[in-house]
């Protein structure tokens, strides 16, 4: 696996949390107004989970189950080719995207955590629902979503009956969500001090709480940051960084 790299001269953009849906078509307008309008200044382009509302496996690349999404993956792959890098991690929405799918987007696929050289700065990058530790139920349904066996069950099946699975199952956690205290779905400090601790960062840039901000708070003596990314709605919301700094664009 390649490391990733930073030209000094241009930029590097993180977006996440856009949950593209065909019943959305206002979100892929926003991507592919985003995505040209980067083209020409982006070094590298991080996209840190939940690109798609759900992603019911990569064999749909070329059925009828796909067709909705080809533009956007063909407009990333042509991004990629003009040699804007592009890497992406898996969500919660999305973890069934893999490496097919990074290879027609011309990408890399992450692991869950990884640490990044930013423009000198160790910066630790990530979905970020690992994090929401007092998040028992979900972690519980995560870990069986990942089970290798649950998944090549799931693959199995027919994409029709993926997406019904898949949008029913949308339909109880959005229910459900509303229902958990706020402090329930959004991350855990002390678990974030510990993966910073381990990963020997004081930078994290994360998605998946849809409660973009910065916060700094101390960690070992230093100063440490926690970069959390924007999900879409009606804007394009990105966090871009540069050798002069960093700007975080929210909705």
């Amino acid at each position: 696996m390649s490391k990733p790299t930073i030209n000094q001269n241009k930029s590097t953009y993180f977006i996440s949390d856009l949950h593209l849906i065909p019943s959305q078509p206002l979100l892929f307008t926003l991507l592919h107004n985003f995505l040209n309008t980067i083209k020409d200044n982006a070094e590298t382009l991080y996209i840190v989970g939940d690109l798609f509302e759900f992603w019911i496996g990569d064999d749909i690349l070329n059925k009828d189950a796909g067709k909705s999404y080809l533009p956007v993956i063909q407009q990333l792959r042509t991004l990629s080719d003009a040699g804007v890098k592009i890497y992406f991690t898996q969500g919660n929405r999305d973890f069934l995207a893999k490496q097919r799918f990074a290879d027609a987007i011309g990408g890399e696929l992450l692991p869950d955590e990884k640490v990044i050289n930013l423009y000198g700065t160790p910066s630790l990058l990530m979905h970020g629902d690992t994090l929401c530790t007092d998040d028992v139920s979900y972690l519980r349904l995560r870990r069986i979503f990942r089970n290798k066996l649950i998944q090549k069950i799931y693959l199995s099946l027919s994409p029709e009956r993926r997406s019904r699975i898949a949008g029913n199952t949308r339909k109880i956690i959005k229910n459900k969500t509303p229902k958990k205290a706020y402090k329930i779905v959004d991350v855990n400090q002390l678990e974030v001090e510990r993966v910073m601790r381990n990963a020997a960062v004081k930078q994290l840039i994360h998605g998946h709480t849809h409660r973009p901000d910065i916060h700094e708070f101390d960690l070992q003596g230093e100063i440490a940051k926690r970069i959390v990314l924007s999900d879409w709605t009606n804007k394009a919301c990105y966090l871009r960084f540069d050798k002069d700094g960093f700007e975080l664009v929210n909705g």
